[in-house]
């Protein structure tokens, strides 16, 4: 039988496999009956076993806590209290709480301090403390992930970038150089007298951790992952050393395992990228909007999407959403909409041949007309204050005239039935869900990945993805959760109906999970292209496994 007991959250016991635990909503629950002691095998699960585990559990987080209040009091004397603050400090609450995700906020992770870096060197001196100390830790950029635990920490250090939000534009090289702090909106703003953005997020409150992941853009059919774009980066490493990462230096396998390897191999302090030249706010050079479309056509709407990811017009980029919110009417149920989101850099004759398919589908809704890349930008929001969850699948895209011959090629069955067996998972979940009554909306948003896209990362020095060449594009499909306001912890009906979505959803072999977008428990590296390189990169700049014994982060390493 299997024991499930919920415990503080502490680093693993030495004595056990990491597949004894499970992270989930703020909580470290301890699986009994599936472990292996290391060293030993066929392990039997006794009541006595079970009491002197929990006990090591207790004892370890009891130790965690002590080691984290010795590193904070040394990082205190260091840096001083203002850049090191305690619960008591004036900007604690505020910092612990500044986070989209609600399950990171400070009602479920109190961090025994947080650490208001405001230079590099102060990034070096406090990764040298908790190297020191063998402390646990967390980073955060921008505040906004899906995983429960990633950017803030208990019984361990928390360090915010809150101050370090610089970013500008530099003409003669073209690049733009952004601190780890900086969300794209503010990005967008401070940069739009120049003409110019950086690949990045689609959401203006989307922050840094975007490059890390790879990283989808409005702008990657023409310019790659965001990641792709990277021209040097500065790195604080596990033990606090500073090391600047180029293509072409004698850091370039760090530079490349940075691009899609996300917070496993060191800290980046500095971002200099290349600029995109996107026009001013008045430029309305772009065209495009979205179309709204009865559910009676959700099958023409994803057909049309995977038709469109074997595209490769880099003017172009889409999207398709289908949004479900419960009804909060006494009849129950469920308003679904489909919405298709389109924008093309050109004229609206353009517009309309790359998007002929979506447009022959009979829409209820459209906001289609010129627009700018920043109203763009402003199309989109995602307000913090409620609990979510993310899980990842990707799928081949299909061509209408060669269907059967594009499927073999990537051993699959045909990727329309694979989408519309999404959208029926998809249904099962929001039904299953929406009978707790804590949930507020759930979305499947469907990007194509075009392999224009997938060449130009492999003509700017690779990444850590690899997709695979001459298999044409896919789509990276997102299921976005979000829980009612004032739900601080999981609903137990709407994780068992995510656990049977995640284990039951359908994937392309051999094409790459999009780490911005995964479940923690999904292995997104190892659908990477470049799995191999990236465990011997993170072998050579953390030899004792550092990171991953003391911050949460993406497994398979």
């Amino acid at each position: 039988m299997l024991c499930l007991h919920r415990v503080k959250k502490t680093p693993l016991p030495n004595m056990l496999d990491a597949a004894c635990f499970k992270y989930r909503d703020g909580a470290q629950f301890l699986l009994l009956g599936d472990c292996t002691m290391k060293g030993f095998s066929d392990l039997v699960i006794n009541s006595a076993f079970v009491w002197s585990v929990l006990a090591s559990v207790v004892l370890a987080s009891d130790s965690s806590l002590t080691i984290a209040s010795a590193t904070c009091a040394e990082l205190q004397n260091a840096l001083g209290p203002l850049i090191v603050q305690t619960q008591s400090g004036s900007q604690y609450s505020a910092c612990a709480n500044a986070v989209w995700n609600v399950f990171n906020m400070e009602v479920n992770y109190q961090p025994t301090c947080i650490v208001f870096v405001n230079s590099t060197e102060d990034v070096q001196v406090t990764m040298k403390t908790i190297y020191k100390h063998e402390a646990d830790y967390a980073v955060r950029a921008g505040g906004h992930s899906g995983m429960s635990g990633w950017n803030t920490i208990q019984n361990g250090v928390l360090i915010s970038f809150m101050n370090m939000s610089d970013v500008s534009y530099n003409a003669e090289r073209d690049t733009i150089t952004m601190e780890p702090g900086i969300h794209w909106g503010d990005a967008l703003n401070a940069l739009e007298s120049f003409g110019v953005a950086a690949v990045g997020g689609r959401y203006g409150s989307v922050g840094t951790g975007l490059l890390l992941g790879g990283g989808v853009s409005f702008l990657s059919p023409g310019f790659g992952y965001a990641a792709d774009n990277f021209v040097s980066l500065d790195v604080v490493l596990v033990n606090g050393t500073l090391v600047t990462a180029t293509v072409d230096n004698e850091y370039a396998d760090l530079f490349k395992a940075l691009k899609g390897g996300g917070n496993r191999f060191g800290i980046v302090t500095r971002y200099e990228v290349k600029a995109v030249h996107v026009g001013r706010a008045e430029d309305k050079n772009w065209y495009g909007g979205f179309l709204v479309y009865p559910n009676s056509s959700a099958e023409a709407a994803l057909n049309a999407i995977a038709h469109i990811a074997n595209a490769n017009d880099t003017n172009a980029v889409s999207a398709l959403g289908i949004l479900a919110t419960p009804n909060s009417t006494a009849s129950g149920g469920v308003n679904q909409a489909i919405e298709a989101f389109m924008f093309y850099k050109g004229s609206v004759e353009s517009f309309n041949r790359s998007f002929a398919e979506f447009l022959g589908i009979p829409s209820t809704r459209s906001s289609l007309k010129a627009l700018s890349y920043t109203d763009m930008i402003n199309l989109f929001s995602s307000p913090n204050g409620q609990g979510q969850i993310f899980v990842n699948s990707v799928l081949a895209g299909s061509s209408p005239s060669s269907q059967e011959s594009r499927v073999s090629r990537h051993d699959s069955k045909e990727c329309p039935d694979s989408y519309i067996e999404t959208f029926r998972l998809f249904n099962n979940f929001v039904a299953s869900s929406a009978a707790s009554g804590q949930l507020s909306n759930a979305v499947i948003l469907i990007t194509p990945v075009w392999e224009s896209q997938i060449r130009y990362g492999y003509a700017n020095g690779g990444n850590a993805i690899s997709p695979p060449l001459n298999m044409g594009g896919f789509n990276e499909i997102e299921l976005q959760v979000t829980i009612r306001e004032g739900v601080t912890t999981m609903p137990t009906e709407i994780e068992q109906a995510r656990e049977h979505y995640l284990n039951h959803i359908p994937n392309t072999p051999g094409l790459p999970l999009l780490l911005n977008q995964i479940d923690a428990t999904q292995n997104a590296f190892k659908t990477y292209g470049g799995y191999e390189f990236l465990k011997r990169t993170y072998a050579k700049y953390d030899p004792t496994r550092f990171n991953i014994r003391h911050t949460q982060g993406p497994i398979g390493l």
